[in-house]
């Protein structure tokens, strides 16, 4: 290409339009691939699934809760209290041994005290239970 230089100031004038004309391309780039970064990420899975799964877990709680009665650890039987998460025949016997040989249970929070019931059984069933 040739540049036609009619006075000193257009060869500056033309140098200063190509950078700005660089700039302006690199910060259009920047922009696409920010935004291209953003949407790969907020389509992922890990982002992709949040409501639906809170949405899922919240209707299952409910369904639950609405439709079971707690079970009362003071009057339940070995079905019952096997029916629980995490609770086996083994460990549903020997909470019904615990109650036998130490009286009802005063709060939810004293079926821990039953060996093989732990804080994590506990907190896994203790909407489901009462005394």
């Amino acid at each position: 290409m040739k540049k036609q230089t009619i006075g000193a100031g257009t060869a500056q004038t033309s140098d200063m339009d190509k950078r700005k004309h660089e700039i302006l391309l690199i910060a259009a780039s920047l922009i696409i691939a920010s935004c291209a970064l953003l949407y790969s990420v907020l389509d992922s899975p890990k982002y992709n699934n949040i409501e639906a799964v809170s949405l899922t877990a919240k209707t299952t709680l409910n369904t639950t809760t609405e439709n079971k009665e707690k079970v009362n650890l003071n009057t339940a039987d070995i079905e019952e209290l096997s029916g629980l998460e995490l609770i086996g025949e083994k460990k549903a016997q020997a909470i019904i041994d615990y109650r036998e040989e130490n009286g009802a249970f005063r709060t939810v929070e004293e079926i821990t005290n039953v060996e093989g019931i732990s804080t994590v059984i506990l907190n896994k069933n203790i909407d489901k239970l009462t005394v």
